[in-house]
């Protein structure tokens, strides 16, 4: 009998801001994860923002689906974007071995000399958050995309083009990882 390649979804990781992180039910995308934060407070239009490096693990899940809940605080321009990225490292300290100018620590994020738009080129494209036009205090969920991480280590990269900024607080906005593993039996 032939062998059944089949797929699970492994340990999860949430990129959210730890001092205030609270999901209603509804907008809550996390499965006890690993949590990695991300402070994605106010961010403006047109701006990033970097997360703390993060270890996948030697033995890492070979591709993540990728799923995100933002809070943006007017109302955003139908079809604009949320692109996220993901700096890959060969490096676990936090400042080491990144890519296109990232810190490895969870800060603003505008490249090599401020040029976010050349630096974001050399990053990995996770996939985009398409949104719609819902007034404030709408929490805005979709799937971003399913990318393989190219190194061990890493982080996030949210760059902001929905032509408003976010929330003022980030209770909802979160951005989860699901690592899927092959299982062969």
């Amino acid at each position: 009998m032939p062998n059944e390649v089949l797929r699970k979804v492994g340990d999860q990781l949430c990129f959210r801001d730890s001092t205030d992180f609270g999901p209603a039910a509804a907008n809550d995308l996390t499965q006890s994860p690993t949590n990695v934060q991300i402070d994605m407070t106010s961010l403006a239009d047109a701006a990033a923002r970097q997360s703390d490096k993060v270890d996948l693990g030697a033995r890492r899940a070979p591709a993540y689906s990728v799923m995100a809940a933002f809070e943006i605080a007017a109302t955003p321009t139908a079809g604009d974007l949320i692109e996220l990225y993901w700096a890959p490292s060969t490096d676990a300290i936090a400042a080491n071995g990144n890519p296109g100018g990232v810190g490895g620590s969870d800060a603003a994020y505008a490249g090599y000399s401020a040029n976010l738009a050349a630096s974001v080129k050399q990053l990995q494209l996770i996939g985009t958050f398409v949104c719609t036009a819902q007034a404030t205090g709408t929490v805005q969920i979709a799937y971003v995309g399913t990318f393989s991480p190219a190194e061990r280590y890493g982080a996030l990269v949210v760059k902001n083009e929905s032509n408003a900024a976010f929330h003022s607080d980030m209770v909802e906005s979160h951005v989860v990882f699901d690592p899927i593993i092959d299982e062969v039996q």
